[in-house]
């Protein structure tokens, strides 16, 4: 079902109810922009992995959200699902809230337009959100003004608070008194005085109070980008607490307005429902940054924060990646997902529309709309997890009345590119795989991929992820060579070499200015730059790529074609 902020309140209610009673949700986002791809190294570690991708949600926003909600009906052994697909849009709010940047990249919009986007939609109707720190701020905002609309009417200043009227500005004090005075002389509720600046509206506020005292109340509005002073003859308190009040309401409905899709967020983080997405760290992290609280600078401060607003998070391409499945599934990337988990030796489990609710079916092929990717990606999770139980031999009911079987693939977030299937544990410590076979190498810039492969000829096939024109990291395919290749390599002019966690050290200590010029962050398995990125890094290939690297084009080529192809959704992040 499409949301967009015409229906958002009246289906509101509705979508709280679906969450409370699902057994998971499965999450999907679309993106205005995916630069974050030509940043990540092959050996980045999971901290600076994340460094990243926070970088990439602060420049870009998330345009359309799908959710979908899946409950497992005990009474027929059968999943129910209900599915939305909202439009987010944040329309300028005010002075409260610094105005959104949109930011994107125009192949991440020429891709959405050829799957069918509507951006006429987004625009037009968008849901808008604001996330907490936002939220806050606006708050203390309105209460502040509420409190001195209060104390206004009872504050008189004295002597000492006068301010002097500078000669060339008493005419137009003069002119206003004028006014204020006619005012009082006829009918009318308000009166709108002449736009002035600030020092202006002091003066007028200070002379009104001190000649029309308990006559005239003057009050600042906002008026087309303007700030007026409105008079308003004078009531009694009660009247004029009325007033305010309803002026507090007033601000406090269209605060209500602008938390829009934020309230959506907050439902499912109370609801404390699974969360599974595929490929799902920048969804992920999206979802934190833009509608609940932004992301902390510190990885061990994310890591706490993200656990302790959703408990259970599952990425099917981690888990579709493990040893358990790699094996039957050859490719990751969603849409391939579905099609192996569709065939022996999976089953997929019979999934219905909820009664009376929308939804998708497989046949509607709406790939890269928000709702329906998440949910092609909630029936992947279930088919891995049927064949999880089947394995054991458990019954359809034991199955899935518990997450007892998906223990091994909670809350750790696949990092897609990384070399050594690293990942992000939001309940634990990462994976710290032994790099002792990678060397960070300094050369000149004319150096090529040939340079480096000579280089370490003698110790066999490498793996190079580029840094810049002048550095990268090479990995030995032979990791027992590692110790041989840097007593070798290390007396040199030419270049410099250094282990792996050595680098890492310098950079703990304070890293370098990035380079202003990046080249293409690894060669593998093919001389072309627009290759597709594969999941699989097994032996055969490694084989493979030791013969191709030899034939690659020079990374400063590489680096120059790859910049026409920087968004990749249809395939790496999927």
């Amino acid at each position: 079902m499409e949301v967009t902020s015409s229906n958002f309140k009246e289906l509101l209610p509705e979508i709280e109810d679906v969450i409370n009673k699902s057994t998971f949700l499965a999450i999907d986002c679309e993106f205005s922009g995916l630069n974050v791809v030509s940043e990540i190294n092959a050996f980045d570690t999971p901290k600076q992995y994340y460094e990243k991708v926070r970088k990439n949600c602060k420049e870009f926003l998330v345009i359309q959200y799908g959710i979908s909600a899946f409950r497992f009906d005990p009474s027929d052994g059968k999943f129910k699902q209900r599915s939305y697909n909202f439009y987010i849009f944040r329309r300028p709010i005010n002075k409260n809230i610094p105005d959104q940047r949109f930011l994107c990249q125009t192949s991440s919009i020429n891709f959405l337009t050829s799957q069918g986007f509507d951006f006429n939609k987004l625009f037009k109707s968008g849901i808008s959100y604001l996330n907490m720190s936002e939220e806050t701020d606006y708050r203390e905002k309105i209460e502040d003004r509420q409190k001195l609309r209060n104390n206004q009417h009872n504050n008189q200043q004295s002597p000492s608070e006068v301010d002097p009227i500078p000669q060339d500005v008493q005419p137009v004090v003069d002119d206003v008194l004028q006014q204020l005075s006619d005012f009082l002389d006829t009918d009318n509720v308000e009166l709108e005085l002449p736009k002035c600046n600030a020092f202006v509206r002091r003066l007028i506020y200070q002379t009104t109070a001190q000649k029309f005292k308990n006559k005239i109340t003057l009050q600042t509005k906002n008026r087309n980008k303007d700030r007026i002073l409105v008079a308003s003859k004078f009531k009694s308190k009660k009247e004029q607490q009325e007033i305010d009040q309803r002026l507090f309401e007033e601000e406090m409905s269209v605060l209500d307005d602008f938390i829009g899709f934020t309230k959506v967020l907050r439902i499912v983080v109370d609801s404390g429902k699974m969360i599974v997405g595929h490929n799902m760290c920048l969804d992920f992290l999206h979802t934190i940054d833009k509608f609940l609280t932004p992301l902390a600078k510190e990885y061990d401060e994310f890591k706490e924060c993200a656990h302790a607003l959703f408990k259970n998070v599952l990425d099917t391409k981690f888990m579709s990646s493990s040893d358990e499945f790699k094996d039957l599934i050859q490719s990751t990337v969603l849409k391939d997902v579905l099609e192996a988990v569709s065939k022996d030796p999976f089953q997929l489990p019979t999934v219905e529309i909820e009664d009376a609710g929308q939804g998708y079916r497989v046949e509607d092929l709406k790939e890269h709309e928000a709702g329906y990717d998440a949910y092609i990606t909630g029936l992947c999770f279930l088919s891995m997890w049927n064949y999880l139980g089947t394995l054991k031999e458990l019954s359809t009911a034991d199955i899935f009345k518990d997450f007892s079987l998906l223990e091994p693939y909670l809350n750790k977030l696949y990092l897609m590119m990384l070399r050594d299937s690293q990942y992000i544990n939001l309940a634990g410590q990462d994976p710290n795989p032994s790099r002792d076979h990678v060397f960070y190498l300094t050369f000149p810039r004319d150096w090529r991929l040939n340079n480096i492969i000579e280089l370490f000829s003698p110790f066999g096939g490498v793996y190079v992820a580029w840094i810049n024109e002048t550095s990268a990291y090479v990995g030995l395919f032979k990791r027992e060579q590692a110790a041989v290749a840097l007593s070798t390599l290390s007396q040199s002019d030419t270049y410099s070499i250094m282990t792996y966690s050595r680098r890492q050290a310098q950079l703990e200590d304070g890293p370098s200015p990035a380079p202003v010029n990046r080249r293409k962050r690894t060669l593998d398995n093919t001389p072309r730059c627009n290759k597709k990125i594969k999941t699989d890094q097994g032996t055969a290939s490694k084989k493979r790529q030791t013969v191709l690297e030899a034939e690659s084009e020079t990374p400063k080529k590489c680096a120059r074609k790859e910049l026409t192809k920087t968004f990749v959704e249809s395939d790496a992040w999927d």
